[in-house]
């Protein structure tokens, strides 16, 4: 067995966290069709990643063995607005938590979550949010995770001219 070193990961990370986002994109969609080749959601994901981790909204933990990056998780990180009992508030949305199929059921994610959640216990997020996998539901309900009371209004009609202009920074 090789052995397994975590750390957080760097800007320079920025790739390999692309590459192993799209491994885990075509696994949670064997068989079907895609709209995007992987050098376009390559590209994409490196025009998110990069600046995020260099600013320190985005964080990510990784694991590594035999000279590759085989296990992540993602922290994307974004203030809120005050409130009666708090005026300096934060959230977090917990992403791309992945890791190679060889390497699954060795504790491997869990490690790694319980690093992103450490740093940001750290940084006195008042809340995670996450979207589970079927997969995922069991590690994340040990970690502390609960079903919230959120809604959500999904504007994601794949069939709609320009569904892939999303942006956030528009006028």
């Amino acid at each position: 067995m090789a052995e397994i070193t975590y750390r957080a990961a760097t800007p320079e990370d920025a790739e390999t966290l692309a590459h192993l986002r799209w491994a885990m994109e075509i696994e949670r969609h064997a068989g079907e069709e895609h709209r995007v080749t992987e050098q376009e959601f390559l590209d994409e994901s490196l025009a998110v990643l990069r600046p995020g981790l260099e600013s320190g909204m985005t964080r990510a933990w990784v694991a590594e063995a035999d000279g590759r990056m085989i296990s992540c998780v993602v922290l994307i990180c974004w203030p809120v607005s005050p409130s009666l009992e708090r005026l300096h508030r934060s959230r977090g949305m917990v992403t791309s938590v992945y890791t190679a199929p060889e390497y699954r059921r060795q504790g491997i994610g869990r490690r790694l979550m319980q690093m992103l959640i450490d740093d940001a216990q750290r940084r006195k997020m008042q809340r995670l949010i996450l979207w589970s996998s079927e997969m995922g539901r069991p590690l994340y309900e040990q970690l502390g995770f609960t079903r919230s009371r959120g809604y959500e209004l999904d504007f994601s009609d794949t069939s709609a001219e320009g569904a892939d202009d999303a942006d956030c920074n528009l006028p």
